[in-house]
């Protein structure tokens, strides 16, 4: 008895989408949902600036408090639930998923267009040295933490004796 299998996939593969689609959202609201009105996305990773667009390498980024600009954006158009004219946003963080079938997810803490952020409202003087874990940070980071730092420092020690 023979087993004529056609047409059978073994893994699980998405179709790749012919336009990149993003997906911006935040614990309280979608700012896009499978958009693709745009070019490309401009963010700030631990890395640097970097400008994603169609077909990028599937990758996870951490994003650092900071801008996002979503370039060649249309307003108005499917999925963009946001009124910004410029496609400029201010975060307070988040994680950025580039996925293999040409879609960006990014998942943000919190958003707002540039455009309503009040600059006004920011403290140039901030007390965190004064808060309780500010105050244990710099002896926490000037004391070795890792045993193998610890043994490395003592054969230091011993092999500048002999």
């Amino acid at each position: 008895m023979s087993f004529v299998q056609n047409n059978m996939r073994f893994f699980g593969v998405m179709p790749r989408l012919a336009k990149l689609e993003l997906t911006v959202r935040t614990p309280y609201a979608s700012l896009f949902e499978n958009c693709n009105a745009f070019s490309r996305l401009y963010v700030t990773t631990l890395k640097g600036q970097m400008a994603i667009g169609s077909r990028s390498i599937p990758r996870v980024y951490l994003l650092p408090p900071g801008e996002m600009v979503v370039k060649g954006m249309q307003a108005g158009a499917e999925g963009n639930n946001t009124a910004s004219d410029s496609g400029a946003f201010m975060h307070t963080g988040g994680w950025l998923f580039v996925h293999e079938n040409n879609s960006i997810e990014v998942n943000l803490l919190e958003c707002c267009e540039k455009e309503k952020y009040n600059f006004d409202k920011l403290h140039t003087n901030t007390t965190e040295t004064d808060s309780p874990a500010g105050k244990v940070a710099p002896i926490c980071s000037s004391r070795p933490t890792d045993s193998s730092q610890r043994s490395a420092d003592h054969l230091h020690v011993k092999y500048e004796q002999s």
